[in-house]
């Protein structure tokens, strides 16, 4: 009998196992709010993108992904821009992601 290869985990797989720690301690709404944020970001580049690993994520991927989310309020961007700083954090990363750029063709209020 033939032994099967376990499937590669997907790069949402990726994030939600370096993300339990994080969502184990502290504010557990906001911590699962985050890693869904990073899970929906990672997987919208996954979609776009031949990747096989989370350190194949880079700057330009975050920028292609506030190019195309310039409809997004100010402070849904923040938030999410917040849930990609945990991201490179947990990736060891040097310094933090690309920021959105404020009321890039969103309404201000």
């Amino acid at each position: 009998m033939a032994v099967s290869a376990s499937p590669t985990p997907t790069l949402a797989d990726q994030v939600r196992r370096l993300a339990h720690g994080y969502v184990r301690h502290g504010a557990k709404t906001n911590r699962r709010q985050q890693l869904g944020r990073a899970v929906a970001v990672v997987e919208w580049i996954a979609a776009r993108e031949r990747l096989t690993g989370l350190d194949q994520i880079g700057k330009r991927h975050v920028i292609d992904f506030w190019k195309a989310h310039r409809h997004l309020a100010d402070s849904t961007a923040y938030a999410y821009w917040l849930a990609l700083r945990e991201l490179w954090r947990w990736l060891g990363r040097e310094g933090e992601p690309p920021r959105p750029r404020p009321g890039d063709g969103r309404s201000c209020s």
